[in-house]
């Protein structure tokens, strides 16, 4: 059986706004990755793939927390992508004061388990990365 998805309408407008928001800012051209890459877009120039990112959206500041949690399976698959490609894999956030943005290939992060108890499903508690705020970069506020 498989996993319900749980992204609606809105995340999928809320993700593509923050990747419309990437691309001025980098010069390059977002495009939605199948889910099977587990992150979200691939960023090109030239036609050519020039780095990986996963896109998140909070309604909370972003220095509300000491760190930015994240499923450990994302971390893996960014340092899988890298080890493959060499390619550098972001993470983004657009928290409610700030966009900011880390290399989720090789960023600094403890491990615990947690996760999201809101939908009831047992799945949504696993390893989790916290990544410490200090190292994403601020890129809009």
């Amino acid at each position: 059986m498989s996993r319900p998805m749980y992204e609606t309408q809105q995340d999928r407008d809320n993700e593509q706004a923050l990747a419309s928001l990437i691309a001025e800012r980098f010069s390059c051209v977002m495009h939605k990755m199948p889910i099977k890459y587990t992150l979200d877009y691939a960023a090109t120039r030239n036609n050519d793939v020039v780095a990986f990112l996963e896109m998140r959206r909070r309604k909370i500041p972003m220095k509300r927390f000491d760190t930015y949690m994240i499923a450990l399976h994302k971390v893996i698959k960014a340092q899988e992508l890298n080890n493959v490609t060499g390619l550098p894999c972001f993470l983004v956030i657009q928290w409610t004061d700030a966009v900011g943005m880390c290399r989720l290939d090789t960023c600094d992060h403890s491990i615990e388990v947690g996760g999201s108890t809101r939908r009831g499903d047992w799945q949504d508690i696993e390893p989790m990365a916290h990544i410490p705020i200090h190292q994403f970069t601020e890129i809009e506020q």
